[in-house]
This record gives C-alpha cells, sequence and structure tokens, in this order.
C-alpha cells in the first residue's frame, strides 16, 4: 500500500518558520479530513501528491493542459514553453479530442503527469511501464494514454509520464502503477 504526502506547487513561504508552519497545519488537516490541496485550471500552481511503493517515490501533478511537441519538431520551432515527447501519443494528436462542441478547447483539460523515482538512489526512472486510470463518481475508470516527455522550462530532469485528459471538477482516484507495483491517489479538482 503506498503511503500519501501532500504538498502544492507554487505556495512558496515569504514569512519563514510561521508561514512553514501555516502550511504545514493546513496540509495536515486537510489530509486529515480525506481531502487534498488543489487549485483550478486556469491557476499558475498544480495539484501535486506524492505516494511510495516498496522500489518507488511517485510524484502525481495534474495542472493546465500543455503543448506538446517531438524532438524534431522543438529543434525546428524553438518553443519557449510546453513538453517535449520522448515516446508514447499524445492524445492532443487525435481528431477532435478534448474539444467542445463548438470545436473550440475544453476548458477542463488537464495535464496528469507522474514523475517516478528509485527510492534506492533517488534518480528518475526513465524506462518503466506506467499505468494511470483515473475514476470519478460514477467509478468508471479512465485509462490515461501513456506517454513520457519532459516539460522545455525544466529540462530532461522533468521527464515523466502521463498526458492531456478532460477531467470535469469532481473528485477523482488516480490508480497508478510502475513495473506492477500500484499507488492509489484521491484529489479534488474545483470548478
Amino acid at each position: 500500500m503506498a503511503v500519501p504526502r501532500h504538498s502544492i506547487e507554487g505556495a512558496g513561504g515569504a514569512s519563514g518558520a510561521k508561514m512553514r508552519m501555516r502550511k504545514l497545519v493546513l496540509v495536515a488537516a486537510l489530509i486529515a479530513i480525506g481531502g487534498c490541496p488543489a487549485v483550478s485550471n486556469a491557476g499558475e500552481a498544480s495539484l501535486k501528491q506524492e505516494a511510495l511503493t516498496p522500489h518507488y517515490r511517485l510524484v502525481l501533478q495534474i495542472g493546465p493542459t500543455e503543448a506538446t511537441y517531438t524532438a524534431a519538431e522543438a529543434r525546428m520551432h524553438h518553443p519557449a514553453s510546453g513538453e517535449i515527447m520522448l515516446g508514447g501519443r499524445m492524445t492532443d494528436e487525435m481528431a477532435g479530442m478534448g474539444h467542445g462542441s463548438n470545436g473550440k478547447p475544453d476548458p477542463d483539460r488537464r495535464h496528469v503527469e507522474l514523475h517516478v523515482y528509485s527510492r534506492a538512489t533517488g534518480k528518475i526512472v526513465v524506462e518503466a511501464h506506467v499505468t494511470i486510470a483515473v475514476a470519478g463518481a460514477d467509478k468508471k475508470p479512465l485509462s490515461v494514454p501513456i506517454a513520457r516527455m519532459y516539460g522545455i522550462d525544466e529540462g530532461p530532469d522533468d521527464m515523466h509520464y502521463g498526458n492531456n485528459v478532460v477531467l470535469r471538477p469532481g473528485t477523482y482516484s488516480v490508480r497508478a502503477a510502475v513495473n506492477g507495483e500500484r499507488a492509489r491517489f484521491t484529489v479534488s479538482l474545483p470548478e
């Protein structure tokens, strides 16, 4: 059974120990009631949770949808942000995925990513068999198509697995498996 740890990215602690203590109390309270820190898709910060399996430290992040590029496209166009795909296929390449009936991008489209680290070495695991399934209140699982990628801003040290998927506001159970080791996260996405 994975042990979840919760945090939120982008919540800097400018006022020292007092601010860190407030954050710790907030996170502890959220964990105690079974919740998790979350921010809207439109915000700068991303939801972030961690879990441990016997051999891996898993970091799940859900944030705004990301533009994706192959390595060749990135060399040709020099984008300032987005994701460079190392393997797999992004859902954006499939016609109509994530678009509303008016043809515009779906505002509930989010980037789901799972960072995998070896507990023994602390290093990124770059070649793993990863699955991610998300289930909402209807309990119907959505398999996230897995692509290996890294953020252009962060570079190869950001290597992760995931994809862009539509997740409406609500509470979700996210089940991840890495080389057969399983972890479960519970996330709440606000409106």
